[in-house]
């Protein structure tokens, strides 16, 4: 029984002998000839790295062709990580000390997760020739750490239209969370605002990539093992003119320094004139060619991050936001400017006609409202019976009032129909213009609804309960002189003008015109969009055009316009002045030229500058003269106080 029992645990042995070899031999297999491709491309991907290629950003220009962004070279020092010592301290102390860096900030830029182990990563960029000589020269004291030249961003004309242009700066933790942004890493530079921002995809260009060869330690083999080169972002083509963006600049300015060299004679005190906006459009296309914000900043502090000192000033509320672009985001009640828009509601809603004549006492009782004290004129006289027409000239204020209360009396009696404030929405007011530079308001034309926010958030504010008004007749008459609650902003009051320029269409603004390859190939050309219409025939716009040319001859502008050849040139414009509680008076004054064709609308604002023929005025009038190349008289000089 012994020995049949042996053969057969043989058998069995023997069996499981070749199982066990069928099985090792059908697992090589498997691996060196069914799973080959698959552990070839593993291998590979472990000794494969890859490194996304930034692209060269492309250009900003003028609509001469004359640059104001583009870029440039710099040196940049850069620390492979690899290769410093983990424990040698020293060395990142001594180079901390070369960049004049906080050490702490230069081992943060260190620990960066934009960059893989094996990047070098850069920590100081624009250094100085000297320094670049010196790290070169003492290599050994600074292993791993080497410099290069790279592209930065360059803003040939400092500061000129730096709100338009904008700024780059690193992404942020939002926009990384955006969809607008899919695609982009942490410490990646995007433009922040102006054109920079709203063209970021084109200015961008095609990211690159990469392949570097690394070992199993992650040591660099081949650093240029593959490589699919960046494509160039596109060049943005602006309709801004930068002869005209520095005229606008420079006549406000010099409006500024005028008014603060001036006394208000109200309080006896210097017009304070902290700021101010002016913008020149082209009525006909929506064309911007010049949009300024004073005061400003130089977007080239962002390219290697601003000092402490910028910062400060920047925030600094003495500095009065420079950051801010009063032309788009800045709120302001128009005050008379307003007018030509209030008469053109009332010219379409039939509570005025154009053969009609209107009593302009010193001042105005509404009849549904005889508890308020009496609303009064500007100029403090009656001044008798005139026409529509010659109340824009003079700026009767008590003209305006009763179509105010017209528009009280058809809200009471139509249900509570705001029919003045659909009017004024169809011209443009109370909603962003379009324009294609992000941060616009979208000024307010108020209402019963919005009259209740506010007396909501001033409970909040004030942490008590209130008394709630409704809305009374003299909420119609402060907005039928651009007061009250009505809010605009620069670029509407230049679009609205526009519009009445231009035969009644309301146009989208624009500040760029073009989209182009670097070698010049049109990839995209920003048109003219019409986005709404006045609600007037063609004889009441022409009427209410021709009315406003008697402003600059004879009306309310005419001490500014003095010696200006109307009778080449003639313009037609409208002086205004907005009050806002404790704060002096603000100046506007908004023109088209010439006023028979208008090629150029012009709109300035001056905060706490006082009357519109005051301040704003005289720097319109400055502009214009450069536009039609004429000779300044000499240097600005504020004008008489009226409306």
């Amino acid at each position: 029984m012994t020995q049949p029992r042996t053969r057969v645990r043989m058998k069995v042995l023997a069996a499981m002998v070749v199982f066990m070899f069928a099985a090792l031999t059908t697992r090589l297999w498997f691996l060196q000839v069914l799973a080959a491709p698959q552990f070839a491309q593993r291998a590979n991907s472990n000794q494969i790295r890859e490194v996304t290629v930034e692209p060269i950003r492309g250009d900003i220009l003028d609509r001469t062709g004359s640059v104001l962004a583009t870029n440039t070279s710099t040196l940049a020092v850069f620390v492979d990580r690899q290769e410093v010592a983990k424990n040698d301290a020293s060395e990142m102390a001594r180079l901390a000390s070369l960049l004049h860096q906080p050490r702490k900030a230069l081992l943060d830029k260190l620990r960066s997760k934009r960059y893989l182990a094996y990047q070098p990563v850069p920590v100081a960029t624009n250094i100085p020739n000297d320094v670049a000589y010196y790290l070169g020269e003492h290599q050994e004291q600074f292993p791993g750490v080497s410099f290069q030249p790279v592209p930065i961003r360059q803003y040939p004309k400092g500061d000129l239209a730096a709100h338009v242009i904008g700024y780059e700066y690193q992404i942020t933790q939002k926009e990384l969370d955006s969809p607008q942004y899919a695609g982009y890493q942490p410490g990646d530079v995007i433009g922040q605002s102006g054109v920079e921002a709203s063209y970021q995809s084109y200015l961008r260009g095609t990211p690159g990539v990469r392949k570097v060869q690394v070992d199993a330690a992650g040591k660099v083999l081949d650093p240029d093992y593959w490589e699919k080169p960046a494509t160039h972002g596109d060049d943005v083509i602006l309709s801004i003119d930068s002869k005209v963006q520095q005229l606008t600049e420079q006549s406000l300015a010099q409006g500024i320094a005028a008014a603060r060299a001036t006394i208000d004679t109200t309080t006896g005190l210097h017009f304070k004139a902290p700021a101010g906006a002016a913008v020149v459009m082209d009525p006909k296309t929506g064309q911007v060619l010049s949009l300024a914000s004073n005061p400003t900043f130089d977007p080239s502090i962002y390219v290697d991050g601003p000092s402490k000192q910028q910062m400060a000033y920047l925030n600094d509320p003495a500095s009065n936001q420079p950051l801010l672009d009063r032309a788009l985001a800045g709120l302001y009640p128009p005050g008379s400017t307003f007018k030509p828009f209030v008469a053109a509601a009332a010219l379409h809603d039939k509570f005025a006609h154009l053969n009609q004549q209107f009593d302009c006492p010193a001042q105005y009782l509404p009849p549904d409202d005889v508890t308020d004290p009496p609303f009064h004129n500007w100029n403090p006289v009656d001044s008798g019976f005139m026409s529509l027409a010659q109340a824009l000239v003079v700026s009767c204020d008590t003209v305006f009032y009763p179509f105010g209360e017209d528009y009280y009396v058809h809200y009471i009696n139509h249900q509570h129909d705001p029919l003045m404030q659909r009017d004024l929405i169809k011209m443009g007011f109370g909603q962003r213009t379009g324009i294609d530079i992000s941060g616009e308001s979208s000024g307010i034309v108020p209402d019963q609804a919005y009259k209740m926010l506010v007396h909501d958030r001033l409970e909040q504010a004030y942490h008590r309960k209130l008394p709630k008004y409704p809305w009374f007749p003299g909420d119609y008459i402060n907005m039928s002189i651009g007061q009250g609650y009505m809010l605009v902003t620069p670029i509407q009051m230049a679009v609205a003008y526009s519009a009445l320029a231009n035969g009644g269409k309301v146009m989208q603004p624009h500040v760029a015109w073009k989209i182009q390859t670097p070698d010049g190939k049109l990839v995209k050309e920003i048109k003219p969009t019409v986005t709404g219409h006045l609600p007037l025939t063609p004889e009441q716009l022409n009427y209410l055009r021709t009315a406003l040319t008697g402003v600059p001859a004879v009306g309310t502008a005419a001490p500014a316009f003095v010696g200006f050849p109307l009778s080449q040139i003639p313009v037609a414009g409208k002086t205004g002045t907005a009050q806002i509680s404790g704060k002096q008076d603000t100046s506007w004054f908004c023109a088209m030229a010439p006023a028979n064709n208008p090629k150029y609308v012009v709109a300035v604002m001056l905060e706490q500058a006082g009357h519109g023929a005051t301040s704003a005025a005289p720097v319109v009038r400055r502009i214009l003269e450069g536009l039609f190349g004429l000779k300044h008289n000499g240097p600005l000089n504020t004008g008489s106080k009226q409306d």
